[in-house]
């Protein structure tokens, strides 16, 4: 799950979350996230899912788009990365459920503590 921010200046203006494969930003009514900036294209940027990655990409906007105050074409989203668009910041966070579903591999063997495995052999034993 994504989590994104948008605040202009100190002030939080929205957040969202979102499991959509992608996420369109700009101007226009049409986009999922809305910025009512004239310094924003209507169709500026776009988040896609790829496997268990965000990429952003600017969508040849007229005043670009910044990731950590460098512009940017495509960029690998990292938890906690800021993009600018305009004068807007858009704070992206990349959930925990997320990041374990990456990690987590079904063919490795879990390994149990010894202490705790002892015990758990000991009880079988009893019964």
């Amino acid at each position: 799950m994504l989590k994104i921010t948008l605040s202009l200046g100190d002030k939080r203006l929205a957040a969202f979350e979102s499991d959509n494969e992608e996420i369109s930003i700009g101007r226009n009514a049409s986009n999922d996230i809305k910025i009512d900036n004239l310094a924003v294209s209507g169709q500026h940027a776009q988040v896609r899912k790829v496997l268990n990655t965000y990429l952003i990409e600017d969508l040849g906007s007229t005043n670009g788009t910044y990731v950590n105050e460098k512009q940017i074409e495509r960029y690998e989203l990292l938890d906690g990365d800021r993009v600018t668009i305009g004068k807007h910041c858009l704070q992206f966070s990349i959930c925990s459920a997320t990041k374990q579903s990456a990690a987590f591999d079904p063919d490795k063997t879990m390994i149990l503590d010894t202490e705790r495995q002892r015990e758990l052999l000991d009880k079988n034993r009893g019964e």
